[in-house]
């Protein structure tokens, strides 16, 4: 199986940053998968700074609700893959179906997770056997208080069970708290010892 790094934190951690950095170190040629889209000023905003602090020779793939697409068609092309985030593409497969968010119903909501999970097993799929690494960033959206809608709940028990799953099958996972990474599994010499 390819080497997979999982990348996680709070919101403005410093997680793609630090993502960033193990990309650079992978090679000259990362693949970088996006998975925003600027549907208003302030995540356009949010885009173009993304593409600024990153390497202007790494080629962009937009992929709003397929990473896994993009991993395996570039497969041997590339020195690596960062996937930056998991969470908007969570975010992305939610959203794409409709749903009375005030009373969702319980089919729905399994259908909308079972799909959220089939697009994780691709991408473990699409890692499985690649030369380069997957670099994946993704948010921990548990630590705060229960959320007030359902909406919200549904995303973080949705986004909770999917990083789960990564972090299950990944070589390393990494915390990034307040700008500082903490190896949580794995690392470079087979121990959290960097």
């Amino acid at each position: 199986m390819g080497r997979i790094i999982l990348v996680t934190g709070g919101a403005r951690s410093g997680k793609s940053r630090f993502a960033e950095q193990l990309a650079a170190d992978l090679g000259g040629r990362i693949a970088y998968i996006a998975t925003a889209r600027a549907l208003d000023a302030e995540m356009a905003d949010r885009i173009a700074r993304h593409r600024q602090q990153r390497p202007a020779a790494w080629p962009t793939f937009e992929a709003p609700l397929s990473a896994a697409a993009v991993v395996a068609a570039e497969a041997g092309r590339c020195d690596g893959f960062l996937l930056d985030c998991l969470t908007v593409l969570i975010t992305n497969r939610i959203l794409a179906r409709e749903a009375d968010w005030d009373n969702p119903p319980m089919e729905l909501l399994a259908d909308m997770e079972a799909d959220v999970l089939v697009e994780i097993e691709a991408l473990l799929a699409a890692a499985a056997g690649q030369p380069a690494p997957l670099i994946a960033v993704t948010n921990e959206v548990g630590f705060g208080i229960v959320p007030l809608s359902p909406l919200a709940r549904f995303f973080r028990d949705c986004a909770g069970r999917a990083n789960q799953r990564l972090a299950a099958a990944a070589d390393e996972v990494h915390l990034v708290v307040s700008g500082i990474p903490v190896c949580i599994k794995g690392g470079r010499s087979g121990s959290c010892v960097p």
